[in-house]
């Protein structure tokens, strides 16, 4: 089953690539709000893995993204993070620790970059967005 899209505007974008740049030579993640199918805000966030090869968002910057969110009436949908020596797919590693199914996966490549990817997961096998 295909799930509806989520739209991930332009300002979005850069708030996104912008936080994943100054995070460089590690990797930089963060979180997204959605409402009504759209990316409504971004929620940068530190990585607690301090490492170019993983993320982990850490959970006060996802407890303070989840209590904002709700104040506005949003849901957290989705989550964004780089790869600062990859391109913007989807790795296996990600695809393993997607445990949210209905949430939009952003990634951010800067091999050639940057260049940014939404994805969703169907099942275990990520689908661009």
């Amino acid at each position: 089953m295909t799930r509806p899209a989520v739209h991930l505007p332009e300002e979005a974008r850069r708030q996104i690539i912008d936080h994943c740049r100054d995070q460089l030579p590690n990797e930089a993640c963060g979180l997204l709000a959605v409402d009504a199918g759209r990316v409504v805000k971004v929620y940068p966030t530190d990585n607690l893995d301090s490492s170019p090869d993983s993320y982990t968002v850490p959970p006060d910057d996802h407890y303070r993204a989840l209590i904002d969110a709700e104040s506005h009436g949003w849901t957290l949908g989705g989550v964004f993070h780089s790869h600062p020596n990859g391109t913007a797919q989807m790795s296996t590693t990600d695809v393993a620790g997607a445990n949210e199914p209905e949430w939009l996966y952003v990634v951010v490549g800067f091999e050639g970059g940057p260049d940014l990817t939404a994805w969703v997961i169907e099942g275990m096998t990520p689908r661009e967005a």
